[in-house]
């Protein structure tokens, strides 16, 4: 009701501007867009990008944040993870159907069996739909912070956290509901470096980032033990240019996993929308669906291993496929309010551009 409201507004605010009925609109309406959220809420540094048709057509910038700069993404990551899974499944390396048990043979071995045997036959379907079992957590409340203490964040410790996760039990049968979920996003960045039989990061770079022109795409370095679900960080230029892997027949994305996306079968989360590569996915009539995904990061520790850390800010990417357009969103710092207005308003915003560049 809000965003309606909201979005009513601007339209009545907009149609009461001297000559607005016939002036053709420009791309600077998203960004005036963006600009009035982030006053709005209170944001004191961030960066916006929209890319049309693959090719950057505006970028705009506040606070201290310089043009071009790399900011970090945090669940943003986990279409980069999605898509890195979708390259192996058309290889024939993996299938959506494979279970953890055959997926992490190797990783098992090494580190030992779940708690829960239900976690061997959860499929990589289920762990791309949040659909495996996982509460919200990795592991308990600790698990991060004493890791921090005595470790670098800058590894991408995949063993260790794997270990946290099996030792617990899991919240729910696989495949009986959807609970948005780290863990397995992290399970998956674990399946990749086996399947592919080199590091996470290289793969991805490799596979996906650098075919899509994100080529300065890495994992933070202090950052880096969030890697598949939350590490990766480059322009928000790149990060558009790699949302477009989404546009319909983009290779990024072969048919057989294309298919697996777009269908909405298991995967649903309710408003005509289900969940599939990393990202939210609404089907349209034209231009092969709506996608998108926000992603927050705050954290404070006094006395980790690296010195002190201070981190908040939020993250949100859409491609609106009738428009062929994606918009990336960083901005410094996290709020608990007003993030859920902003798919609307750059949404609206988008749609009353009547001349691109």
């Amino acid at each position: 009701m809000i965003r309606r409201s909201l979005a009513i507004l601007t339209a009545i605010l907009f149609l009461a501007l001297p000559g607005a009925a016939s002036r053709a609109q420009g791309v600077e309406e998203i960004e005036q867009a963006w600009r009035g959220w982030m006053e709005k809420t209170q944001r004191t540094r961030g960066g916006l990008v929209v890319v049309r048709a693959g090719q950057p057509v505006g970028e705009a910038v506040t606070g201290r944040l310089s043009p071009g700069a790399a900011v970090p993404y945090a669940s943003l990551s986990k279409a980069i993870t999605g898509v890195c899974i979708a390259t192996l499944v058309e290889r024939g390396t993996l299938s959506f159907e494979t279970a953890v048990s055959q997926a992490l043979a190797r990783t098992l071995r090494r580190i030992g069996q779940p708690v829960d045997p239900r976690l061997l036959h959860v499929t990589i379907s289920e762990l791309l739909v949040h659909r495996a079992g996982f509460g919200p957590a990795i592991g308990s409340d600790g698990d991060l912070a004493n890791w921090l203490r005595r470790n670098s964040g800058g590894r991408t410790a995949f063993d260790e956290q794997l270990r946290w996760l099996f030792a617990r039990r899991l919240h729910y049968a696989p495949g009986e509901r959807f609970e948005y979920s780290n863990a397995s996003y992290l399970m998956l960045g674990a399946i990749i470096e086996e399947a592919a039989g080199q590091p996470y990061e290289r793969y991805c770079r490799e596979s996906v980032l650098l075919p899509l022109g994100a080529r300065d795409a890495m994992l933070d370095p202090p950052w880096r033990i969030l890697s598949s679900y939350g590490g990766w960080r480059m322009p928000l230029t790149q990060y558009g240019r790699f949302y477009q892997a989404f546009a319909p027949n983009n290779p990024a994305i072969g048919p057989r996993a294309r298919a697996w996306m777009m269908s909405p079968e298991g995967k649903q989360v309710g408003g005509g929308a289900h969940y599939g590569l990393g990202t939210f996915v609404r089907p349209t009539p034209r231009g092969g669906g709506n996608f998108w995904h926000a992603g927050a990061w705050s954290y404070d520790l006094a006395n980790p291993h690296d010195g002190p850390i201070h981190t908040s800010y939020a993250t949100f990417a859409v491609r609106l496929g009738a428009l062929d357009v994606n918009m990336v969103s960083f901005a410094e710092p996290r709020q608990e309010r007003g993030d859920g207005e902003l798919d609307g308003l750059l949404g609206a915003a988008a749609r009353r551009v009547k001349r691109w560049p």
